[in-house]
C-alpha cells in the first residue's frame, strides 16, 4: 500500500485555510444575528414610540377636564354637607386608556438593552409616571368604592383627593412622555 506523501508546510497550510474558514463563518453568523437583534431592537423600540405617543394623545385629551371635575366633586361634598343627603348623581368621569404592552414586551424580550443608559432611564420615568397616572385613575374609576364607606362624606372626600392627585400627576405624565418620545 501506498501513502501520498503530504508535507509538513502543506498540512499546515491546509489546516490553517479550515481555521480560518471555521473563524469566518462564526463572525458571519454573529454578524447576522447581530443586524437581526438591531432589527427586532428597533422594531420594539417603534412600539414603545407609537405606544407613549398614543398615551400621551389619551392623556392630553382629559387633563383639561380635571379641574372642572376636582369643582364638581367639591360642590356635590359642599351639598351633602348641607343638605345631609347624598347628591344623586356624581360627575362624569373621562377616563385616559393607558397601556404599557409595548414596553413590557420590550423589557421581556431585552430590546430595551439596546438602548443607552440615560435614554432607558427616561423611558421609564415616563412610564413610572404613567402608572401613577393609572393608580389615580383605578380609584376614581371604580363606581362602587362608595360602598366601601359608610357615608358619602368619605366617598366623596376620597374622589376630591384622587381628582386633585390626578390634577398634579397628568401634567408631569405629559412632560415625561414627551420627553421619552423625543429619546426614541
Amino acid at each position: 500500500m501506498k501513502f501520498s506523501s503530504i508535507s509538513a508546510p502543506q498540512i499546515l497550510v491546509e489546516s490553517l485555510a479550515i481555521f480560518c474558514s471555521v473563524l469566518l463563518a462564526f463572525a458571519a453568523e454573529q454578524w447576522r444575528e447581530d443586524i437581526n437583534e438591531r432589527g427586532r431592537t428597533e422594531e420594539a423600540l417603534n412600539l414603545v414610540k407609537a405606544e407613549l405617543e398614543l398615551n400621551l394623545q389619551e392623556l392630553e385629551a382629559v387633563v383639561g377636564t380635571r379641574q372642572n371635575m376636582l369643582d364638581s366633586y367639591i360642590d356635590a361634598l359642599g351639598t351633602l354637607v348641607d343638605e345631609g343627603q347624598f347628591p344623586e348623581s356624581t360627575p362624569s368621569f373621562i377616563i385616559p386608556d393607558i397601556t404599557d404592552i409595548a414596553y413590557q414586551l420590550a423589557t421581556d424580550s431585552g430590546a430595551v438593552s439596546g438602548v443607552e443608559a440615560s435614554d432607558l432611564l427616561i423611558i421609564a420615568r415616563a412610564y413610572e409616571a404613567l402608572e401613577n397616572v393609572k393608580s389615580n385613575e383605578r380609584f376614581l374609576n371604580t363606581r362602587n368604592a362608595q360602598i366601601r364607606y359608610r357615608d358619602g362624606e368619605q366617598y366623596l372626600s376620597g374622589f376630591i383627593y384622587y381628582a386633585n392627585r390626578s390634577l398634579i400627576a397628568e401634567p408631569e405624565a405629559i412632560k415625561v412622555v414627551k420627553l421619552a418620545i423625543e429619546a426614541l
